[in-house]
């Protein structure tokens, strides 16, 4: 709730437990809640702790206690005090850092209590609004850089894909396909980092994005895994290009072949980083190509920084690979 709908609370400050009835009942309709409590430690932690549109202190014979309570809030940002007594004392002891402090004499708080007290929550509840706008406007000014920063990195990769797919040697037909399916994956991926908010994309929406098409013969399984912006296009495109050439050349080929996509913590030493393994099964016996193009290429470059051995296998029942994720992509929680 922001705005002037903000239910705002009151503090009064009174020794005599006589009274805190009376103010309840006398200030209680311009606020949610009339919080009473005597002068010492009580009085204190409310201070601290609440969030009051005004604070009535009533002064009898000694002040010292009630002071005592006030200089320990900031007074710089504290609420505004009204000290009700049955003589003036020296205001400045409450407002000594520019802390509003108003007067109201005890044989008229009656009177004069209840419309400064309406001012003042009116005031607070004016400047929760304001505060409310400022921080929105903060996060919208936030979220505008973020996008302007990730339409900037999608255009980099547009055009990085566009000349890859162009220079790979194949006819126009077949490279209009291939770019015509990565844009198509860029899109998605792009979809779905902004629709996270900068709370990170789960790994299986990326990849379940880019296998709709085969779900029936792809089986999926993995932790919750959040991935950052930063990596988000880059994998998806990996898994698109695993897909074709399983489509094209792999086990997708067959109507007997099958993927599994697994995902799965490990530690190196002092690293932790998350490993996607791709492997195929039930079709053609796997070639390793002369040169990678484009797709093994990006695929190759999850190897990791402490791979052993190489992270694509043309070996065994069917084409497999590894595919590790640095501790600074995923997204913690």
């Amino acid at each position: 709730m922001t705005g002037s709908r903000a239910p705002v609370d009151l503090l009064v400050i009174d020794a005599t437990a006589d009274r805190h009835d009376g103010y309840r009942g006398l200030l209680g309709s311009f606020v949610r809640k009339v919080v009473t409590v005597a002068p010492g430690d009580a009085a204190r932690q409310q201070l601290l702790s609440g969030a009051f549109a005004a604070v009535i202190v009533h002064l009898d014979d000694d002040a010292a206690d009630v002071l005592a309570d006030i200089a320990d809030v900031d007074e710089a940002s504290g609420p505004p005090v009204v000290v009700v007594s049955a003589q003036m004392p020296d205001l400045r002891a409450f407002g000594a850092h520019g802390r509003v402090t108003e007067f109201v004499p005890s044989a008229h708080a009656t009177e004069l209590l209840p419309p400064k007290v309406s001012c003042l929550v009116e005031l607070a509840k004016v400047k929760g609004e304001l505060d409310e706008e400022r921080r929105t406007s903060d996060a919208l000014r936030r979220r505008m850089g973020e996008q302007i920063h990730r339409g900037k990195n999608l255009l980099a990769i547009l055009q990085s894909v566009a000349r890859r797919t162009m220079h790979e040697g194949r006819a126009m037909s077949d490279a209009r396909e291939a770019l015509m399916g990565r844009l198509g994956t860029l899109a998605r991926a792009y979809q779905l980092v902004t629709a996270s908010n900068g709370a990170g994309t789960d790994i299986a929406d990326v990849v379940e994005a880019e296998l709709a098409h085969v779900m029936d013969r792809v089986t999926v399984s993995g932790p919750p895994v959040r991935l950052s912006g930063s990596v988000v296009q880059t994998f998806a495109l990996a898994i698109h290009e695993l897909a074709a050439n399983a489509s094209k050349h792999g086990a997708l080929l067959s109507p007997k072949g099958a993927v599994a996509v697994g995902w799965t913590f490990f530690e190196y030493g002092t690293d932790r980083y998350l490993e996607v393994a791709w492997s195929e099964r039930g079709g053609t016996t796997p070639k390793a190509p002369v040169e990678f193009g484009f797709g093994l290429t990006l695929v190759s470059s999850f190897a990791g920084a402490h791979a052993q051995t190489p992270n694509l296998l043309f070996e065994g029942e069917g084409f497999a690979c590894r595919m590790r994720l640095s501790q600074d992509v995923l997204v913690p929680g």
